[in-house]
């Protein structure tokens, strides 16, 4: 038995087999001899067949669940392998160096695809990613490797990872998926995010998991600790069975608040609402926890499915937003626009950026392709008569952001006009509060948008100059700082004296002691992963406004984490009443 200590960054105890997902390709590179140049060659023409059959295969299902144009896009891909050139070349090689098929095909993939991207014809460049695809799927059949998406899996597996993106872990298929261990990531990267939304323990930061571990042992994930336990012995295996019952109970507990008003002692009303990403698969989550709307839909996820090779559509996007707002007929739901960048990148849209985090991510990317963002203002205009929408706008950072936005949008509510289209007039427009620039600037910036919602990922790692995805700098990652509290502040202040509401959406206000501060300043509403919903309802119904709005002003004047986490804990233990 084996114990790794990680961060615990979704909750829940799972016990099951272990999985390792590995994309990356491990490529041999050896001589051979003259004989086996032969043989090589006769097995790079079995792979392009094979290759190409698969290509073949995946066309007819883009053509069957999308339509014939999305089938078109595979049209190079099949081309490539029936390509004298590239295949002569290939052939050459062998021939002249002597090396194994696996790194030959990897080198002249390599050099051609570079040269490619430095051609100035931007569809030549774009060709560089087929090339690139190519290559890597012939020698994935070489070394009968499968391109394996976790939506694929039929069992019931633990995923052990080095690190899962965004859509691989968007992509997982929750019903065989008990659980996942990466060795990179933080609290607040988007996998983890996902996996709380979800309902999925998880656990990140465990160095070399992936060559520790084996597909098919016994594991078992502690979400609460970040405890993960390998191979464990039956008494272990007994000990966390009745462990993972407890917390089950506990989550009983908590479900009978899930009609009870988050109203506090004396009358204070705080708004709970959800954050979704992949509204399918997490709208029964979102009802069983009794969420009051939702506050934060993250639109982008409609972008990063592995099965998309393509921008989605107008009309995918309508349906899409369409769907959510008739879940939740009599409560707001808050839809952000397209948040790509950072760790959320479409590899056709983006080059590699050196800081991608402080770079062409979310409004900016949005302004600088008007015809992408128009298509999802369309749609979202369209859908706004299903239910009661507000849009929400990501990473602002100056007033000039909203205006042009606005100017968009009355194009699109012209173009609708014409094409005599259903619209919602005056949908509320709202800004998330996630770069220090628009929280000093939030007095402004009230007077011209209809809502606050303070993005405390972003906002925190902005601050602290601390990357919140980066585990070797998890220390740094201080939500209760000093510099972070004196901001939300800053901007609660501010929105209601310009009559506006604020709420927060990032995960801070998931945490009970967070959020008991986050009310003291003023917060309107919380949105946060349904998971954590009715634990912080429990607080609520429990406290005195009156008395933890003063326990917040002392925090203002601290001058670390540790005292803020120190007084807080101390009033919680002294006089939160138990229900």
């Amino acid at each position: 038995m084996e114990i790794y200590q990680g961060l615990a960054a979704s909750p829940g105890i799972a016990i099951g087999e272990v999985f390792i997902y590995n994309q990356k390709l491990h490529i041999p590179n050896f001589s051979i001899s003259d004989y086996q140049v032969e043989f090589e060659i006769d097995r790079f023409y079995n792979a392009l067949r094979k290759t190409k059959e698969e290509y073949l295969k995946l066309q007819q299902k883009l053509i069957e669940e999308m339509s014939e144009d999305q089938g078109k896009i595979l049209e190079a891909h099949i081309l490539m392998t029936e390509d004298k050139a590239l295949i002569q070349e290939v052939v050459d090689k062998l021939r002249a160096e002597k090396k194994n098929l696996e790194s030959i095909i990897f080198n002249v993939v390599d050099t051609l695809s570079k040269k490619f991207l430095q051609m100035e014809d931007e569809y030549f460049r774009d060709r560089a990613i087929d090339i690139i695809d190519f290559g890597k799927k012939i020698i994935q059949i070489l070394l009968s490797q499968k391109n394996i998406s976790l939506s694929d899996i039929n069992k019931n597996v633990i995923i052990i990872s080095t690190d899962l993106s965004v859509s691989d872990t968007a992509s997982m298929n929750k019903t065989h998926v008990l659980g996942f261990v990466s060795e990179l990531g933080g609290k607040t990267s988007h996998s983890a995010i996902i996996a709380r939304s979800l309902g999925i323990p998880a656990i990140l930061g465990i160095k070399d998991i992936t060559h520790q571990s084996s597909i098919g042992y016994l594991c078992i994930i502690d979400g609460y600790s970040g405890t993960f336990i390998l191979n464990p012995d039956n008494e272990t295996i007994e000990k966390y069975r009745v462990l993972k019952q407890k917390y089950e109970e506990k989550e009983s507990e908590f479900l009978l608040l899930r009609e009870l008003p988050s109203i506090t002692l004396d009358n204070k009303k705080i708004l709970l609402k959800a954050n979704i990403e992949i509204p399918e698969q997490e709208i029964e989550s979102v009802q069983k926890y009794g969420a009051e709307g939702v506050g934060l839909y993250r639109s982008e996820f409609l972008y990063l499915s592995k099965k998309r090779k393509v921008l989605p559509t107008e009309e995918q996007q309508f349906s899409a937003y369409k769907f959510i707002l008739e879940k939740f007929p009599n409560d707001i739901v808050t839809i952000r626009t397209l948040d790509l960048g950072g760790d959320k990148v479409l590899e056709d849209l983006y080059s590699k950026e050196p800081n991608p985090n402080l770079g062409w991510r979310a409004i900016r990317f949005c302004l600088a392709n008007p015809e992408i963002f128009k298509t999802q203002l369309r749609a979202l205009y369209r859908s706004s008569v299903y239910g009661n929408l507000q849009i929400m706008l990501p990473m602002i950072s100056n007033i000039d952001e909203i205006e042009k936005t606005k100017t968009l949008i009355k194009e699109v509510i012209s173009e609708l006009q014409n094409d005599k289209l259903p619209y919602k007039e005056n949908i509320p427009l709202g800004i998330m509060i996630e770069t220090p620039a628009a929280a000093l600037l939030s007095d402004e910036l009230g007077k011209i948008v209809d809502f606050f919602s303070i993005g405390s990922n972003d906002l925190i790692q902005y601050v602290l100059a601390c990357d919140r995805g980066n585990e070797k700098i998890a220390y740094l990652y201080e939500p209760l700082h000093p510099a972070i509290l004196k901001l939300i502040k800053l901007t609660i202040d501010n929105a209601h004296k310009n009559n506006i509401k604020v709420s927060i959406c990032g995960e801070m206000g998931a945490d009970v002691l967070n959020a008991l501060v986050l009310i003291g300043l003023g917060i309107d509403e919380i949105s946060l992963s349904p998971i954590k919903l009715l634990e912080i309802k429990k607080m609520i119904r429990n406290i005195n406004y009156s008395e933890i709005k003063k326990i917040a002003e002392q925090t203002l004047g601290m001058s670390n984490q540790k005292s803020v986490i120190e007084l807080i804990s101390n009033w919680t233990n002294n006089n939160l009443k138990k229900e």
